[in-house]
Formats: C-alpha cells, sequence, structure tokens
C-alpha cells in the first residue's frame, strides 16, 4: 500500500515539474524523426580517437563501399628510407623509375671493382735506326743493295727522281750539218774556242755546245765572254740526269755493320742521316 502511494506521489512530482516547464518537453518533429527514421545498427562505424586535439576525424565509410575494404597504409619512421620498393609492394606505382643503389665492392664513379687490377701497359720496342744515300748513280745501284746481305732486319727503300748534274752553254741548234759548219766558221773568226756540233738524234741536234759546267756560276761566266766576242745568241741549259735515293732501316747494331760496310767499299759516296 505504500509502495503505490509512493508511485503517485511520483507521477504527480513528473507532472507538476512538465507543467512549470522544469523538464523539457519533446517537440513534434523529434518524435516524427525518430519515428520514420529508425536507428540501424549495422551502418554504426566505431571510429579511433585522434592523436591530437586538432587532428580531423576520417570520413565514415558505409558497409556497402567497396573501397572500405582496402587497407590504409602508410609509412612510420621506423621504416628506412633507402629500402627499395619490391614488384609486390602496393607503393610501387606505374612509371615511377627504380633507385638502385651500386654494390659496395664498387668505387663510385669507376667502371671497374675493388678486386680488378689495371692493365700493364706493353714495353715498346726501339725504334729503327736509318741511314740515306742521295743522288746514287744507277750503274752503282745494284752494288749498293748488295751491300747489305747477311745483316738481319734491314729494308731498303728506293726512290727515283731527276736533278740537274751539270749547265751547258750552247748555240741552238742551227737546222742542219751546213749551217752548223758556216756557224763554226764565224765563231773561229770571233775569236771563240771550245766548241763542237752536237750530232746526237734530240732536241739539240746541230747544236753547237760551247761548254758543261758543274755549277751554274761558271755557265754564267762563259755567256759573259761570248757577249764580250759578239756572240748575243748563246744560252744555258740545264743538264738533268736520272738519280736514285737509297734509304737503309734496321736495328741499330746492324745500321753500325752497315755504315761501315758503305765507308770501306764507296769511299766517295756521303751517307747522310734519315731526316726527322
Amino acid at each position: 500500500m505504500r509502495l503505490l502511494i509512493a508511485l503517485l506521489l511520483l507521477v504527480n512530482a513528473l507532472l507538476l515539474a512538465m507543467t512549470a516547464g522544469l523538464l523539457p518537453r519533446p517537440s513534434p518533429e523529434a518524435a516524427r524523426a525518430a519515428g520514420e527514421h529508425p536507428l540501424r545498427p549495422e551502418r554504426l562505424r566505431i571510429l579511433e580517437t585522434a592523436a591530437g586535439p586538432e587532428a580531423p576525424a576520417p570520413p565514415s565509410v558505409e558497409a556497402h563501399d567497396p573501397k572500405a575494404a582496402q587497407p590504409l597504409v602508410a609509412h612510420t619512421a621506423t621504416e628506412p628510407e633507402s629500402t627499395p620498393p619490391t614488384a609486390n609492394d602496393p607503393l610501387l606505382l606505374a612509371g615511377t623509375p627504380r633507385i638502385e643503389t651500386p654494390p659496395a665492392s664498387a668505387a663510385p664513379g669507376s667502371g671497374t671493382s675493388g678486386t680488378e687490377r689495371p692493365a700493364m701497359t706493353p714495353s715498346l720496342a726501339p725504334p729503327p735506326d736509318c741511314l740515306q744515300l742521295t743522288g746514287v748513280d744507277p750503274d752503282r745501284l745494284p752494288a749498293l743493295k748488295d751491300v747489305s746481305r747477311g745483316l738481319t732486319g734491314i729494308q731498303i727503300q728506293e726512290r727515283t727522281n731527276t736533278k740537274t748534274t751539270a749547265w751547258r752553254v750552247l748555240l741552238p741548234p742551227q737546222g742542219g750539218a751546213a749551217a752548223a759548219n758556216r756557224r763554226l766558221e764565224q765563231l773561229r773568226l770571233a775569236g771563240v774556242e771550245d766548241y763542237f756540233v752536237i750530232r746526237d738524234p734530240g732536241p739539240l741536234q746541230w747544236g753547237i755546245s760551247l761548254g758543261l759546267f758543274r755549277s751554274r756560276d761558271s755557265a754564267e761566266k762563259r755567256i759573259a765572254e761570248l757577249r764580250a766576242k759578239k756572240v748575243e745568241d748563246a744560252q744555258i741549259v740545264e743538264h738533268r740526269t736520272t738519280v736514285h735515293d737509297l734509304t737503309y732501316l734496321g736495328p741499330q747494331d746492324a745500321i753500325a755493320d752497315l755504315r761501315q760496310r758503305i765507308r770501306a767499299r764507296f769511299p766517295q759516296i756521303a751517307i747522310d742521316t734519315c731526316p726527322p
């Protein structure tokens, strides 16, 4: 009986408080929304609290979203930065270049490993010695080639050219034997001596030679003498012959022996050293 009286008193106290405005009354809109949208436990998600007060809360993900099943991957401070990604790493994206570190045994910037040794440079053979003969008479050419017989490693190089060996003073061809004889009579009357008629076939045939000289200076003096005797048509013609130059190449000891042989057999031939 007492319990019933206590409950009635409690109900009356609540009604009095609501009437006096001490307790909030639920609005009709809230009651209607609660009736239309009941709570669904399968859509609820428990979120972890942020590390700091300023960290934003992650957005909620519904259970039917396929992206919600993918794990969130983040690098921590304890992971080494130099670890290269593998083929199965989800962070390896298409087009991202790989960073490969060189092996520890190879020095940076060098193409060989630390265990390799540099190649040894082979020793070079000494250059061959050389001597040269210039202006060799064709008649002595076979003997000068044979003088190196028996010497090991001798090579002979031959070069043929023409050079002026003499200067001739002459009168131009007279056109025949009769004209040449008449010109000789004129030279006798002028007091000119030392002459002869060139009779050999060639461009100088029936010319009159007035001297053959070893130098051009001597030929110029002869021209001056003839002009003093009123012989004005004398001229200087170079006499060119074919000569040979021989070059010997070989070891130093063989070249030294060859030099002695040439001096012994041909003392009149000058032996020159090869130009650098």
